[in-house]
């Protein structure tokens, strides 16, 4: 029925743009686009070209001091070619004119003299990135003599003797002045851009406008910042280059999508990612979560199901960030996060252009020193932990701990029972002798690559575009590969004069190889002993000794580990976890100028995507034994392989219709409107199936029975097996569909004030059925104040200054929750002996009143240019109120419901950005050029409404997402030996145990998102030389490095261990627990207070949960919530990203190796981090894979 309903909208809408289409026609009759009607009597030139390209749709390029005194021009023509009206407006003005590409370039027409001698100057203009470049007008300096180039930048001048320098300019170009005086002929001409011009077009998916008429907050990066890097992914590679656009790897793993932010975070529980936009088509990826009883969560490999991993950096032209309502509204409910629109690039009308890029990558293992004991020190750490925590009670027989190897050695644990003191001692020598480094063992230094082949040209007609890339990298972890395979096309077509056409087809495939483990590689390496060692001396797989073991030394249960022991090699080797994806998108647009001022166009799209996973645990690896069927449960130790396969397919479709005015009236009102809509949909199925048993020769499996108990097998015996049998495969689908209508409607007087508004409405399936539609807007205007006639004085210092003020909706679609009353069905099924019957439970109850989370929007904004913009820059300031943010709250449980998901919360976020570039230097051919951005937000929520008065989750009102709470430490205790905590300001103090209530010593410490980010771009060129310097910066981002240590006190059952009276010693933090030393720690913690050592120690003493009460915590915290303040670590970093050293051959040499272009560039990257953090990458804190180093070597062929 909604969508019934969407449909009878949208057919409405149409039939309405359609009358109002019909109505234009109707008052533009008789003005035919192929003839021309003029009558103008003593006119200026200007005014007459004007009329010329309302009615033909023609554009002009001219040099304005030509024209802008032009006139008396009188003409009385009707119903004429273009040819004929322009021949007639230019008789006696000296000018005359050519027509390329629907433009009419103007030129002053060759004029020759009998007094004087003239000699023919030949010659190619061209941009930086070697593009012809036509329409570019070259002047004999001092006179009006001049010509533009043509379509393949070539002109040809008469010159008069004497004059020896010519004038060469460009829209967006800096103007050169060459002089003739000793050039060889033909003359090699190179324009730059001009600084205060780079980046002008703004591409927002719907219009195409310019950053001087933008009213919005946007951030452009051109294609020279994706082209030949070794970088894969488009996301990456954003990171640093605009302000307000946070961009953190939350893996160093190829492929991995990264974490983008848009001027903070406005969402609690929905999806806060950014909207990325294609070519003006939104993606579409969902992709249904799989949820059953023996499919783990690591069975599925979501790495391709965020993110733009699939598109090529070199296929892309530009990149426009939308950042705020103004700019971003026009895509309302989707907008809340910011908006990426993607350009990627198109065929030029010329000779075929091929172009070649490949490059090659070394990545480094992780380099940073963790600080870890080798095994000489680890073994004399634990010997000294047992002669001070465990010998006395060895000894005389009662109670002692074991820890490490050594632990074990000294008390006859395993097959060190019966040894001598010598022998343990020779055994504990002979394991010192040698240290493993463990991320030496599980990383490697690794090599990639990449190519690209593209081919573009054609027509004016016709022009085309064909891309071929290949990516291959391979991760530091072993057995981990990335590999990407991309074609893309995109044909545009202009049969008549007034309609393009483009049809654009990309095909990509990509694949993930990496372990299927149960153990974190990097966790192990952190903490696996340093005197365990991976091979055994005939080279099979040495079991840990350790890793697993506290638990059973220490008087517990035994452990359950399969008979060759863990082994972490055998586990990266002998499983596996693939990922595939493939995804074809297809569009095609249409771009109709129905009459001068109207037009009509229409884009429609359709996206195929497939994820596959392949996850393959084998039959002797640790991970196989921990996922085992039910029934083989302890002391079972049987063991067999299985294998998780996934497909899920994604289709999505999207269509856009939209009508388009735009005019210009008296030469100072300009006014632009758009109105139309849309619609599309998605259909995503998960289908996933387990199989145990699993022969990886053969690809079959046989499913383990269940063990024999008897003669013979019990009915219920039966049903428990086909249950299990049940669980192991299903599906999951979802469907979405949406209808949107939007106009936008921009106006500019004398091209110094402007004002935009925009409109969109959104209907969604996802909402109650009194919340379907979610009407956004925005308004913005922007003024100029540097043309206004009072600046002109100091306009040679400040040359411009543009102030813009903005506020709008956008709005989120929070997809973990529905409107409807659903049932959640189980894979069991209650089975009769002729039919069987659905089984499930009502997952929540139905919310009519469902709403879209909305965020508004405001800012204010002053550009600036100083010096004829040889500095310039932007400051920003912004508001962004979220609101009907979407969480699970607890509800009474009278409801029938333990907690419901509806519109619960406010969220704030407000901040500062600051954009600046420069040209530091020029001089003789010198260049420098940088760029730097910040930017400050403040996250805070500032609402919460909840039935019972609970906040549900890690959220706190008047705190930021992500707030980190605890005790402010002020040093260790000498008398205690534990951490002292600062009370706070209303603490309350009554009796002694009151020092130790956690309440009285709760701050805000900070947060885990680093309000402060930003980048930082130098560049430098000399000639055929340049260097770039590309960094980013986080400052202020906390957190508690607190990592998951596999051995601790909790590891231990205390059945078997002596009771206290009073209760066992609290542990408060795993710096004061004497287990956590079972396995691998940091050399300095030998550096810890002890009854002979009190004052000037780092670490506190260490404490035996399990041994002699000292009542410690009855006058101290003993909370890890306060306790773990004192592992709270600032993960500030400045990062220089890359530094890329590249040459470029210069002309003459290219001449005669018959190539446009050659350049070859040598990069490093990440190779300079400046942190205080004490773990491996700042960036990916914690035991993640690290974001490393690579060097990269590249090389680019122009044909």
């Amino acid at each position: 029925m909604v969508e019934k309903f969407f449909f009878r909208k949208f057919n409405k809408c149409c039939a309405f743009l359609m009358l109002l289409l019909f109505a234009a026609g109707t008052l533009w009759a008789g003005h035919s686009p192929e003839k021309i009607t003029l009558k103008v009597t003593n006119e200026k030139l200007v005014k007459v070209l004007e009329e010329i390209k309302k009615q033909s749709g023609y554009n002009f390029v001219y040099n304005e001091k030509f024209v802008k005194d032009l006139g008396g021009i009188t003409v009385d023509v009707k119903e004429v070619s273009l040819d004929s009206v322009m021949k007639e407006v230019l008789k006696g003005t000296g000018l005359r004119y050519r027509i390329q590409d629907r433009i009419i370039l103007l030129e002053k027409a060759p004029q020759v003299s009998n007094e004087k001698r003239f000699r023919e100057i030949k010659g190619k203009v061209r941009d930086d990135r070697n593009e012809s470049l036509p329409g570019v007008t070259v002047l004999i300096k001092g006179t009006s003599i001049g010509v533009s180039t043509d379509i393949d930048g070539n002109f040809s001048l008469n010159v008069p003797e004497g004059n020896d320098l010519l004038l060469i300019s460009f829209v967006g170009m800096e103007t050169l002045e060459v002089n003739l005086k000793g050039k060889t002929m033909p003359l090699d001409v190179v324009l730059k851009p001009k600084a205060d011009e780079l980046d002008e077009v703004v591409v927002t998916g719907y219009t195409q406008t310019t950053k001087r008429r933008s009213t919005g907050s946007v951030g452009i990066i051109k294609k020279e910042v994706f082209e030949n890097r070794p970088v894969s992914s488009v996301d990456n590679l954003l990171q640093g280059q605009i302000a307000g656009v946070s961009v953190l790897a939350t893996s160093g793993r190829p492929g991995a999508s990264s974490k983008i932010r848009i001027r903070g975070t406005n969402t609690l529980t929905g999806n806060a990612e950014p909207l990325w936009v294609v070519d003006g088509v939104p993606l579409q990826k969902d992709i249904p979560d799989i949820s059953a009883g023996q499919i783990k969560s690591g069975d599925f490999d979501n790495i391709f199901t965020t993110g733009l991993g699939g598109i090529n950096p070199n296929d892309i032209e530009s990149v426009t960030v939308l950042k705020d309502a103004s700019a971003a509204a026009i895509y309302g409910s989707r907008a809340a996060g910011g908006v990426i629109v993607v350009t990627t690039k198109q065929g030029k009308a010329g000779k075929m252009k091929v172009n070649y890029s490949a490059n090659v990558s070394i990545v480094l293992k992780p380099q940073r020193d963790m600080n870890l004991m080798n095994s000489r020190e680890k073994l004399a750490w634990e010997q000294e932990l047992w002669d001070e925590f465990s010998a006395k009670g060895f000894n005389s027989g009662t109670y002692y701990p074991v820890v490490g190897i050594v632990g074990m050695i000294r008390s006859g644990k395993d097959e060190f029972k019966g040894m001598s003191v010598a022998e343990q001692d020779a055994y504990i020598e002979d394991l010192a002798s040698q240290t493993t480094d463990w991320v030496d063992i599980l990383f490697r230094n690794s090599f990639s690559m990449s190519h690209h082949l593209s081919l573009s040209g054609g027509k004016e007609e016709f022009t085309y575009y064909l891309s071929f890339g290949y990516s291959n990298e391979k991760g530091t972890m072993k057995n981990n590969a990335y590999n990407r395979y991309n074609v893309s096309s995109k044909i545009n077509l202009r049969p008549v004069e007034r309609l393009n056409l483009q049809f654009g087809v990309d095909l990509a495939s990509q694949k993930s190889d990496a372990p299927s483990m149960n153990v974190n590689p990097l966790e192990y390496a952190y903490y696996a002993n340093p005197y365990e060692r991976p091979y055994n001396e005939d080279g099979s797989y040495r079991g840990d000794y350790t890793y697993f073991t506290l638990n059973r030394v220490n008087g517990g249960f035994t452990e359950m580990l399969p008979e060759g022991g863990v082994n972490i090699l055998r586990e990266m080797e002998e499983t596996s976890s693939d990922a595939y994806n493939t995804t074809v998108d297809l569009r095609f647009s249409v771009d109709y100028r129905l009459l001068s001022k109207f037009r009509v166009s229409g884009i429609a799209s359709y996206s195929f995507t497939n994820n596959k996973t392949d996850n393959i645990n084998g039959k002797e690896s640790y991970a196989a034994f921990l996922d085992r069927l039910s029934f083989d449960s302890y002391p079972s130790t049987r063991t067999y392989g299985s294998i998780t396969q996934t497909s899920a397919n994604n289709s999505s479709y999207m269509a856009r219709f939209q009508l388009g005015y735009d005019d210009l009236f008296n030469d100072q009102h300009r006014i632009g409107i758009i109105a139309g809509a849309e619609i599309r949909g998605d259909n995503a199925k998960s289908i996933y199936e387990k199989r145990y048993g699993y022969d990886d020769v053969t690809g079959n499996s046989s499913i383990p029975l269940p063990p024999k108990t008897g003669d013979n097998i019990s009915y219920n015996q039966l049903i428990s097996f086909g249950r299990i049998v049940d669980g192991l495969s299903g599906q999951s689908r979802t469907e979405n569909r949406f209808a949107s209508f939007y106009s936008a409607v921009d106006y500019t007087l004398r091209d110094k004030y402007m004002v935009s508004l925009s409109f969109r409405t959104d209907g969604s399936n996802n909402f109650g059925s009194d919340e379907q539609f979610n009407p956004t807007w925005s308004l913005g205007a922007a003024w100029h104040i540097g043309d206004e006639g009072f600046m002109q004085r100091i306009n040679h210092v400040l040359s411009r200054l543009k102030l813009s003020l903005a506020m709008g909706y956008t709005g989120n679609i929070n997809k973990t929750v529905k409107p409807n009353l659903i049932m959640s069905y189980e894979s069991d099924y209650r089975k009769a002996d002729n039919d069987m019957y659905r089984m499930g439970w009502i997952k929540n109850a139905p919310n009519p009143k469902l709403k879209w989370e909305k965020t508004r929007d405001m800012k204010v904004a002053l550009d600036f240019g100083l010096f004829r913009d040889r500095i310039s820059g932007v400051v920003e300031g912004y508001y962004r109120k979220s609101i009907n943010c979407v969480t699970s709250v607890n509800v009474p449980v009278m409801t029938g419901f333990s907690s419901q998901s509806y519109n619960t919360s406010e969220l704030e976020n407000k901040g500062i950005e600051g954009t600046i570039r420069a040209t530091i230097l020029e001089y003789k051919g010198f260049r420098w050029n940088m760029s730097a951005n910040i930017a400050w937000n403040q996250n805070k929520l500032t609402k919460y409404e909840s039935p019972t008065g609970h906040i549900y989750g890690n959220l706190y009102v008047g705190y930021p997402l992500g707030a980190v709470f605890g005790g402010k430490t002020s040093g260790i205790d000498p008398t205690t030996g534990l951490y002292k905590f600062k009370l706070r300001s209303d603490a309350v103090i009554n009796k002694e145990t009151d020092y130790a209530d956690a309440t009285n010593y709760r701050f805000y410490l900070g947060t885990s998102t680093a309000p402060t980010t930003g980048g930082f771009n130098l560049n430098f060129s000399y000639k055929q030389f340049a260097l770039n310097i590309g960094g980013a910066f986080t400052l202020g981002a906390k957190l508690l490095n607190d990592l998951n240590t596999p051995a601790s006190y909790s590891s231990i059952s205390v059945e078997n261990k002596p009771s206290v009276e009073g209760g066992r010693e609290s542990i408060p933090m795993r710096y004061n627990d004497l287990y956590v030393s079972h396995l691998n720690v940091r050399k300095d913690v030998v550096n810890r207070w002890r009854a002979d050592q009190t004052v000037g120690t780092k670490y506190p003493r260490i404490l035996d949960r399990y041994g002699e009460r000292l009542y410690l915590d009855r006058t101290n915290p003993s909370s890890t919530d306060i306790t773990n303040g004192a592992l709270l670590e600032n993960v500030s970093f400045l990062r220089v990203r890359d530094i890329t050293f590249t040459y470029s051959l210069p002309e003459n040499i290219l001449k005669k190796i018959s190539l446009s272009s050659m350049s070859f560039y040598l990069s490093m990257n990440n190779f300079i981090t400046i942190t205080n953090y004490s773990g491996i990458d700042p960036e990916t804190p914690g035991a993640t894979y690290p974001v490393t180093r690579s060097v990269s070597f590249g090389l680019n062929i122009g044909f």
